[in-house]
């Protein structure tokens, strides 16, 4: 869309015309356009307010859990699109979010939205197959090299019982008043990650078995070693799992970017040999038991941008997203014909609050017509939710 051009100043104008000029009476006519605004936006999908943000991640293969965008309204996500050689076949489905989670990794090309701690989750079951090796299985302490717990970890062995993937994850535990601990393994098979070089990123599983307790904030990060020996690998710290979210107790998914890594040494990505799982946390905590690894793998995936509505509907002069607007040089993220709406809405509240109640029920109906006539014209692009309904259980007659 072209740069919006009609200010806050500017809407405050038209409705202080509309009132008879009483617009300074109410409260704050600014509380009254931010809520018409946010009224407006929450009734009607404005074409002003399609946004494209790339996927951050790339989307991966068994990869489910994405950050949603910030400004994401409700559930109107409208496409997610390949940046390049995109399939004809390719249609997207919005779906429940249990339906999701039953169905994962069996149907493809769907999207659920999970709301968790004020934040929003993108989940999207999505590409097949696309690259990836798998630098270890974490199925044994010794089959692939040999695993060590060092620093504040210990009491390293092998869990049969709770893992992700395969037979098994590995276990250790970390020290009362321990800072650091680490896992490592310095005698791998060798791999060739020269087409993963700066491009991929490194994912694996941790199990944290006591991150929400009495003590807040326990692990401060993880920091995965990746190279040629402990004398030359890459390094890259996180501080949030995978779909940038605080980490959580039980399983999360880690991500560990390969671009931006910091080297040490001169490493060989053509053999590649030595991993090092180190945790950071707090010296206050307790003993911690069952801290558990497993399946570490490299992916490179596919970029994809999110197309969707947005709930921001100002801009600052600068152009940067705003919410509420507080400024009277904030931009309407509108145009003309969606402004009038926005208007009729705004001299609705302020009728309301003034007490003119006959204009306030004029102001509603023009406001009604206006939503009628715009959703007739230009109809939401955004994804209808599809769900599944399981089948009901069969009743055998006995008689």
């Amino acid at each position: 869309m072209s740069t919006p051009a009609y200010t806050q100043a500017e809407l405050q104008s038209a409705v202080n015309g509309m009132v008879h000029k009483k617009f300074a009476q109410v409260a704050s006519p600014q509380i009254t356009m931010n809520r018409a605004v946010r009224t407006v936006l929450g009734e009607v999908d404005l074409r002003s307010t399609k946004r494209s943000a790339q996927l951050s991640p790339n989307m991966y293969a068994d990869v489910y859990e994405y950050a949603a965008p910030t400004d994401l309204k409700g559930e109107k996500v409208i496409d997610l699109r390949k940046q390049v050689n995109r399939s004809s076949m390719e249609r997207w489905l919005l779906v429940d979010d249990d339906d999701f989670d039953r169905t994962k990794g069996i149907s493809s090309h769907r999207i659920a939205l999970r709301d968790e701690n004020f934040s929003k989750l993108l989940r999207i079951d999505g590409i097949e197959g696309s690259d990836n090796l798998v630098l270890h299985t974490c199925e044994s302490l010794t089959a692939n090299g040999t695993w060590a717990a060092t620093a504040d970890a210990s009491n390293l062995t092998l869990d049969n019982d709770n893992f992700i993937t395969g037979g098994g994850a590995l276990n250790f535990d970390m020290a009362a008043g321990g800072a650091t601990g680490y896992i490592e393994n310095s005698t791998m098979n060798a791999l060739d990650l020269t087409d993963y070089d700066e491009k991929g990123s490194i994912f694996v599983w941790v199990y944290i078995p006591d991150y929400s307790d009495a003590q807040a904030d326990t692990v401060t990060n993880f920091i995965l070693r990746w190279g040629n020996s402990d004398a030359a690998y890459w390094h890259r710290t996180v501080t949030t799992n995978n779909e940038d979210a605080t980490f959580y107790d039980g399983w999360n998914l880690l991500r560990f970017d390969w671009n931006g890594a910091t080297e040490v040494g001169a490493v060989d990505p053509a053999t590649i040999d030595y991993l090092r799982l180190t945790v950071t946390k707090s010296t206050s905590l307790a003993a911690d038991t069952d801290w558990r690894v497993d399946n570490f793998i490299i992916r490179l995936g596919e970029i994809y941008n999110t197309v969707y509505y947005t709930k921001y509907g100002w801009q600052t002069s600068a152009l940067a997203y705003l919410e509420e607007s507080t400024a009277t040089t904030d931009l309407l993220v509108a145009d003309t014909d969606e402004i009038e709406g926005i208007a009729f809405k705004a001299a609705e509240y302020a009728s309301q609050e003034l007490k003119e109640y006959e204009d306030r029920d004029k102001f509603r109906i023009d406001y009604e017509n206006w939503k009628k006539k715009y959703q007739s014209n230009i109809p939401s692009e955004s994804l209808k939710k599809t769900r599944a309904y399981a089948s009901l259980p069969r009743i055998h007659n006995r008689y």
